[in-house]
Formats: C-alpha cells, structure tokens, sequence
C-alpha cells in the first residue's frame, strides 16, 4: 500500500479561504428602481359599498347551496386536464427556482483519464493514468443570482396564480354548462309537452273541419304548429348531447359521458333547487386585490424590473473563483500531485452598443408591464361592474317572466275554453298557445341567466364573499 502527503501553497490556500468570504459577503444588491402607478378605482368606491373578504376562495358555488355538487367539483379540480396542466407548469417554476438557489454553493467536478500507446518502432508499449477534483464558484458581485432567484420565486407566485384563476374559470365554465344540460331537460320536456297538445289541438281542428266549423286554412296553420314544436324537440335532443360531452370533457372523462352516480343526481335536479344569493348591489375596490389576473400582472412587473436590473449590471466585472487538485498517476497515489487555483474576472469595453440596447428594451418591458398591470386593473373593474349591472337586469327580468308567464298561462285557458264553446275564432286560441309555450321556456331561460349572472359575479370578485350582510 502506498502512502502519501501534499503541502498547500500559502498563495492557493489564501484563495480557497476567500470562497466563504465571498459567499457570505456581496458588495451589491438588488433593489427595485421602479413602483407600479397608484390606480384609479373610483368607479367601485360608492357610498356604502361593502367591502368583501380578501380571500380567495375556490369553494364560491357552495352559495348555491346544491349538496350534490360537491364530490362532482372535487373531480373536477382532480381530473380536468386544463388544471392538471396548470399544476405541472407550479412544478416547473419549482425546480427552475432550485436550478437558480444551486448557484450560492460551489460547483465541484471529478476527472480522470487514461492513455494507453505502442511504438511501432521499437515494440515497446506505455500506459497512463491521471485524475482529479475541481472547485468553482462564480461571486454574486452585482446580486444579479439573487435578482435572478427573486425573479424565480415570481415565477412560481405567477404559475400558481395562473392556476388559481383557471381553477374559478374552469369551476364558472362547469356550473354554466350543468346549469344549460338542466336547462335543456326542463325545456325538452315542456317542448315534448307542446307536442302532445299541439296533437291535441290539431285532431280537434281535423274534427271541426270535417264538420264543417272550420276551414282548411285553420287545420294547416295547426299542422305547421305541429312541425315547428317538433323540429323544437328535435334540436333541444340534440344540444342535450353535445352539452352532455362538453361535461364529460370538462371532467376529464374519455367516455364522453355524464353518467355516473354522483352526475346523474346532478342531473335530477331542476333550475329551481339552485339557491340565488343576496349579493351586495355595491362592491368595493377591495375585491380587485385578491383577483389572480392583478396579482399575476403585479409579479410581472416584479420580473420584467428584475430583467432590468440584470441588464443594467451585466456588462461590469465579475469574479469567478476555481481550484484543482489532481495526480498524474493514479496507480502511485504517493506522488504527481499538483494543487492549483485560480481568480478571474472580466469585463466588456466595448461591444458595439448590444448591451446598452439590451438595458433599453428591458426597461421598455417595464413600461410596458406597468400598462399591462393599468389595463388588468380597468378590465377587471369594467368586468365586475359590468357581472353586477347583468345580475340586476336579469332578476329583474326574471320577474318579469314570472309575470308574463301567470297572465300567459291564463290566457291560453281561457282561449281554449272558448274555443271549444265556438265563442272565439281559432288564430286566438292558437296565438295564445304559443304565446303560452314561449312565456314557460322564457321562465327557465329568464332563470338561468340570473343563476348565471350571480356565477359571473363570483367569478369577478375571484370567490370573494359578496353576499349582503
């Protein structure tokens, strides 16, 4: 066995104690050289407004107050692949965040080699081996790794932003749709019940004309009336199907279908067990805070500042640090050792202008962050204004369906009661019957558009409680 020693040289020693003085010590940091501009929110800041919650809250559809919805939304966050890809992009911007905090350790690399040779000549053959460690370390000088790790944070704050806000839109797109499927079934089934007394009516007609009460004209204006609600049948059958395969597609369902148990109780249930909430008629600025499409645009402005401050540094000295030791000979471990170490740094003169341009366009990135971030906020005020002024013209609306729908009602009875007495011509009991079919799918559409506007309304204020105190 061989044994084996190796001095250090005071210069290489000195080098290598310097590493954790560098390490711990930065002669410059980052720092933000710009703030976003305050904006103007006067628009939600009226008397009495309520202030929501500043939470956000991905539970919002529980207003509703639909126990049968909740294992079906817990698939739903589980296996829509739109979500499922927006938790994979949270991973990445975590391991890009670990690539980054790499950087504050040295680096240390092993070689090793060998060679084996003959000479032709004299016959003669000659073998060697060599190995060795390497130490490196780039300084953080400028604080640009730790501009560049603060910029990865912001990129795992953005992607689960980004998460967060296709969550509520996928949570939103979800219940809009099973609404429309229980929609579509109500709206079948007084279609289909159209066609029962639209049949009704025209073998009356058929009897009347045959004796002589009526004419032609009136048995063919039936039979149209006839065809028209069963063509109505026809395409709400269908919609049926393609809304059916638009949830299945939202669960991640390869089947296409919306049939199990948990989905069909779903599906027995009627517009009317969803419960409407009282959401305060006055919002307060305050909701647009905890919106994930501003807090996204906030967090790219923080990288688009970081960019800049990587630009503006990127053309001063740096210093990179690195050390070796190796042996030329790694069957005799007792000698050939060599320890060497090293400084450098270096910095650019001249370069034709590319990193002054480089520093300019990333401050226009910060310019142009800071009127994304002034545009996300007015579009977000103009877009939950805008939830609250439909939620209140579609319960007004509602109301007046439910109206014309009782005087409606009332009319075809008594029209078909006077009809039948040869008290009134037949175009008024037909004009009242389909007066009184539009006023009942008019009811359950009036309906859903006010379950609807309440679902855009959460979804404006990102699931914040919104319900008047």
């Amino acid at each position: 066995m061989h044994s084996f020693c190796f001095s250090v040289p005071l210069a290489a020693r000195s080098l290598l104690c310097a590493f954790s003085c560098i390490v711990l010590t930065a002669s410059c940091a980052y720092s933000p050289s710009t703030t976003l501009p305050e904006t103007d929110t006067q628009a939600l800041q009226k008397a009495k407004s309520v202030d929501a919650t500043s939470q956000i809250t991905t539970s919002w559809w529980k207003v509703f107050e639909v126990a049968e919805l909740a294992p079906v939304m817990k698939k739903l966050e589980s296996q829509n692949l739109t979500l499922n890809q927006a938790e994979q992009r949270v991973k990445r911007a975590q391991f890009l965040l670990a690539q980054a905090n790499a950087g504050d350790v040295p680096t240390i690399t092993a070689r090793t080699s060998g060679r084996s040779g003959r000479d032709l000549d004299s016959g003669r053959s000659s073998h060697s081996t060599s190995g060795g460690l390497g130490l490196s370390y780039d300084a953080d000088i400028w604080g640009t790794r730790d501009a560049q790790q603060r910029s990865r944070q912001l990129g795992i704050d953005t992607a689960q932003y980004q998460f967060t806000d296709a969550l509520l839109d996928t949570q939103a797109l979800f219940i809009n749709t099973l609404l429309e499927q229980i929609s579509l079934q109500s709206r079948l089934s007084i279609a289909m019940q159209n066609v029962e007394i639209s049949e009704a009516l025209l073998n009356l007609v058929q009897i009347r004309f045959e004796e002589g009460d009526t004419s032609g004209i009136e048995v063919s204006q039936q039979r149209n009336t006839l065809i028209s609600a069963q063509s109505e049948v026809l395409r709400l059958s269908n919609s049926l199907t393609l809304n059916e395969r638009a949830l299945a597609v939202l669960l991640g369902n390869e089947s296409m279908q919306f049939n199990t148990l948990e989905q069909k109780a779903l599906l027995s249930l009627s517009l009317t067990d969803f419960s409407l909430p009282e959401v305060a008629p006055i919002l307060s600025a305050e909701v647009l805070k905890q919106r994930p499409d501003v807090q996204l645009a906030i967090a790219q402005f923080k990288q688009a500042d970081l960019a800049f401050y990587e630009a503006s540094v990127a053309g001063l000295p740096g210093m990179s640090l690195s050390a070796d030791i190796g042996v030329s000979d790694l069957l005799d471990l007792a000698q050939g050792w060599t320890l060497s170490a090293a400084i450098s740094s270096a910095a650019t003169l001249f370069d034709g202008g590319r990193l002054e341009a480089a520093e300019n366009a990333a401050k226009t990135d910060v310019d142009l962050a800071i009127l994304q971030y002034q545009q996300t906020v007015l579009s977000a005020i103009e877009a939950l204004l805008n939830s609250q002024t439909n939620l209140v013209f579609n319960q007004q609306n509602y109301r007046y369906a439910l109206a014309s729908l009782e005087n409606n009602q009332q009319l075809y009875r008594l029209a078909d009661i006077r009809y039948k007495a040869g008290d009134t011509d037949f175009l008024n009991l037909l004009n009242a019957q389909r007066s009184f079919f539009s006023a009942r799918q008019s009811v359950i559409s009036s309906y859903q558009a006010v379950l609807s506007s309440v679902i855009a309304t959460y979804r404006e204020s990102a699931g914040a409680d919104i319900t008047s105190s």
